[in-house]
C-alpha cells in the first residue's frame, strides 16, 4: 500500500469529494485551491488560532461509474465531517510531520481497502467512511466545535449546498418580525434555537414564501432585541460581511446603550463588536471600534480577547491599534498573561507581527503599556 502524502490524494482514493470549512476566528468557507496549497505549504494558514489550523472537512461519496457531480441533497445522508485541528510552524505554514501523523492513522483505519479494484470500493466505500467517521472519535487531532460553531457551521453548510433550513428557521424569522412591531414579545425568544438565527444569517441575501427579507427582518430588529437574542444574533453575524445600513443600525443601537449605560453594558459591547467584526474596515466600523474602546468597559477581557479573536483585521489597523493595546495593557493588572496570550496569538496571523512592533515602538504609549511590553519581551 502507498503511503498518503496529502488531503487530497487520500479522499481521491477512498473515491470522495471534499470541502473545506475554516472553524478558528471564524466559520468561513477555504477554497479548495487555497486548502491544496497550503496543504503544500506553499501559504500559509490565513486564520490561525493558537498557532492551530482549525477546519473541518466535509465529505461525500462519488456517485457510481466515475462521475464528478454528485447530487448533494439527495445524498444528505452520506455526507460525513471531520473537524480537525494541526499544528503550525512558526510562519503558520501547516506542520507536514503532523498531517503525515494524521493521516497514518487514517490509513491503518482503512486497511486493506486501498489494495481493492474500482469495483470493490465502490462496493465497500460506504462501511469504509462510517469506520473513518467512528476513528475520528479518538483521534489526537480531532476536536468538538462549540455550540454555536455547530450551529453556523450547519446553517453554512445547508446554504452552499441547497439543503433545507432547520425546524428553527421559520419560528426566528416570525419573531423577528414580531419584535420589530411590539416589544410585548421580548420573552419569545425563549423558545427559540441558536439554530434559527444561524439559517437567518447564512441566508441574509434571501426571501421566502412568507415575504420575509431576512436582511430586512434583522434591520428592522435591532433596535428592538433584548439581549439575550440580540447577543445569539451577533455571534452569527460575526461569520460574515454585513451591510453598511446593519452597520449603521447596530451603531446606532450602540450609542444608544451609552447613552443609558445598562448594568450589562460590556456584554451588549461585546455583541455589537462581534455582530460588525467581519463588516468591511471603513471610517464607521473605526469610528465604532474607537467608541468602544473610549468606554468604561474597554478593559473587559472577554471583550479585548473578542476583539482580537474576530476583528483581528480592524483592530491592526493604525487607528484602531495605540487604543486597543493601551485597553489590553489596563486588562493586565486584573488578568496577568492576557497581554502576552492575546498580542502573541495576533502576531502569528501572517503579517501582522511587523505591524504590532512597530506599534510598539511609539513613543506616544502609556508607562502601563510600556511595563506590559517589557514584561511581553521577558517572557518570551
Amino acid at each position: 500500500m502507498k503511503a498518503m502524502r496529502s488531503f487530497n490524494q487520500f479522499f481521491s482514493e477512498i473515491d470522495c469529494q471534499f470541502q473545506c470549512y475554516n472553524l478558528g476566528r471564524i466559520v468561513s468557507t477555504v477554497e479548495k485551491a487555497d486548502f491544496i496549497d497550503f496543504e503544500e505549504t506553499r501559504i500559509p494558514w490565513q486564520m490561525p488560532f493558537l498557532q492551530h489550523a482549525w477546519f473541518a472537512l466535509l465529505f461525500w461519496k462519488n456517485k457510481a461509474h466515475g462521475e464528478n457531480k454528485v447530487d448533494l441533497q439527495a445524498n444528505e445522508a452520506q455526507q460525513h465531517v471531520w473537524f480537525i485541528k494541526l499544528p503550525l510552524d512558526e510562519q503558520a505554514k501547516l506542520n507536514l510531520a503532523a498531517r503525515d501523523d494524521f493521516l497514518r492513522r487514517l490509513f491503518e483505519v482503512l486497511g486493506n481497502y486501498l489494495t481493492l479494484s474500482q469495483e470493490q470500493k465502490s462496493d465497500n466505500t460506504e462501511d469504509k467512511l462510517n469506520a473513518l467517521q467512528k476513528a475520528m472519535q479518538d483521534n489526537p487531532y480531532g476536536f468538538t466545535p462549540k455550540p454555536e460553531q455547530m450551529a453556523n457551521f450547519h446553517a453554512m453548510v445547508h446554504k452552499q449546498l441547497n439543503l433545507p433550513t432547520s425546524e428553527f428557521y421559520s419560528s426566528t424569522q416570525n419573531y423577528l418580525a414580531k419584535i420589530a412591531d411590539d416589544t410585548k414579545h421580548d420573552n419569545d425568544w425563549q423558545s427559540l434555537g441558536i439554530q434559527g438565527f444561524a439559517d437567518i444569517c447564512a441566508r441574509l441575501d434571501e426571501s421566502d414564501t412568507l415575504k420575509y427579507n431576512n436582511e430586512k427582518l434583522i434591520n428592522n430588529a435591532l433596535s428592538q432585541l433584548p439581549i439575550e437574542p440580540f447577543t445569539a444574533l451577533c455571534s452569527c453575524l460575526e461569520n460574515y460581511k454585513i451591510s453598511h445600513d446593519m452597520s449603521d443600525i447596530i451603531f446606532q443601537r450602540l450609542n444608544t446603550l451609552l447613552s443609558n449605560a445598562p448594568a450589562e453594558l460590556n456584554q451588549w459591547c461585546l455583541a455589537i463588536t462581534r455582530a460588525n467584526a467581519q463588516a468591511s474596515v471603513s471610517d464607521k466600523q473605526i469610528k465604532l471600534l474607537q467608541t468602544v474602546l473610549g468606554s468604561a468597559v474597554k478593559a473587559d477581557i472577554e471583550l479585548l480577547a473578542s476583539l482580537a479573536g474576530r476583528s483581528w483585521h480592524a483592530v491592526t489597523q493604525p487607528e484602531i491599534l495605540p487604543d486597543f493595546l493601551e485597553a489590553l495593557a489596563l486588562a493586565e493588572s486584573e488578568y496577568p498573561g492576557a497581554f502576552k496570550a492575546i498580542v502573541a496569538d495576533l502576531m502569528f496571523i501572517p503579517g501582522l507581527r511587523e505591524v504590532i512592533l512597530a506599534a510598539f515602538r511609539s513613543p506616544e504609549r502609556s508607562p502601563q503599556l510600556s511595563q506590559a511590553i517589557g514584561s511581553f519581551f521577558k517572557t518570551l
